[in-house]
């Protein structure tokens, strides 16, 4: 037997400051000192709302499950990213304020995972449209005219009339600042970065599209579209 070598310690042992736990990885045996904790959907829970030592514990390993959830969900952000690491901060502020909502309908990971992923596609979503123009935003989601070599070839008489009528309501019948806002929703832009191109807030341009809607309701009622003609041409049926 050689110097130093051990033989018949069993693992997992406690030392001073912590675990140490050995594993077997691509066929060698390696030593993670304090590995995670092993915490039940009803530990999350608990120890996330926990203060002082076991609350900021609880808080690291979640956000380091975050950051490797995300990483391993989008190939092309790395961990260290500026993307995945306020992502994972946002979202780890928003689990926090929400964790007693959690109702254990999934594993709480998975469900610490939905959330986190849903605030990344929006950071994504607003870093393609953060230095568009409001113009751009507008055109990107204009409807073009049926004949026009945007539109699809497949279309159906009735939907080819059906979209005429929303345009010409588009045009004709709301204010610009209506129309810039319907049409950069239509182009999919966020609703952050549409506000913040017309100098308001979220408020206001809910208001501000709702009323544009409801204008382009009436002009499509009065084109002789009813409810459900628009819903069947638009289901296909």
């Amino acid at each position: 037997m050689k110097p130093g070598a051990q033989r018949g310690r069993s693992w997992p042992r406690v030392f001073r400051g912590g675990l140490i736990v050995r594993i077997q990885r691509e066929g060698s045996w390696q030593t993670i000192t304090n590995p995670p904790k092993y915490r039940t959907d009803e530990d999350w829970v608990s120890d996330l709302s926990a203060v002082g030592f076991r609350g900021d514990e609880a808080l690291t390993e979640l956000r380091r499950i975050l950051v490797t959830g995300l990483a391993r969900a989008f190939h092309q952000f790395p961990a260290d990213s500026a993307m995945v690491q306020d992502s994972a901060q946002e979202a780890l502020l928003l689990i926090i304020s929400r964790v007693e909502t959690y109702r254990g309908d999934s594993r709480f990971v998975t469900w610490a995972l939905s959330i986190v992923t849903r605030v990344a596609l929006s950071e994504m979503r607003r870093a393609r449209w953060k230095d568009v123009s409001l113009d751009e935003m507008s055109e990107a989601g204009r409807i073009p005219p049926p004949a026009s070599e945007a539109s699809p070839a497949n279309i159906s008489y009735e939907r080819s009339r059906l979209i005429e009528v929303v345009r010409n309501a588009i045009e004709d019948n709301l204010t610009p600042k209506q129309r810039d806002a319907i049409q950069a929703e239509l182009g999919g832009a966020p609703p952050d970065e549409i506000a913040k191109r017309l100098g308001t807030n979220r408020n206001a341009l809910y208001k501000l599209t709702y009323d544009g809607r409801v204008r382009l309701k009436q002009a499509i009622l009065r084109a002789g579209w009813s409810e459900d003609h628009v819903r069947s041409v638009l289901s296909g049926t």
